[in-house]
């Protein structure tokens, strides 16, 4: 099955989020420490090291498309529907990350 350019726009613009995220979080806890973190997942792999925690993010995304392409062979719309849910809440947390990365360097003026 080919994917709808909608489906592939989706998921390029949840992967650049998701990309971001991932920096920013890197950065946050490089600044301030592990506790920023609030997901115990990703927390775990922070306290092992930056590439581990990268690694599980890419790990995470890749899991999140294989099942989403298996969902879009059956049915685009709710494939569709679960990206865009995606992409909005990668979409708050980015610009969540980015206040909290901004609130710090303002402290530390």
């Amino acid at each position: 099955m080919i994917l709808s350019v909608m489906t592939i726009a989706l998921f390029v613009i949840l992967t650049v989020l998701w990309t971001t995220d991932t920096v920013e979080t890197c950065e946050l806890v490089n600044q301030e420490g592990i506790e920023v973190e609030e997901n115990p997942v990703a927390k775990f792999f922070l306290k092992l090291s930056n590439r581990d925690f990268i690694l599980f993010k890419l790990f995470d995304l890749v899991m999140l498309g294989t099942i989403l392409y298996y969902i879009s062979n059956t049915n685009i719309l709710a494939a569709n529907t679960l990206l865009f849910i995606f992409t909005l809440i990668y979409a708050f947390t980015v610009v969540h990350n980015y206040i909290i990365i901004e609130k710090y360097a303002e402290d530390e003026k």
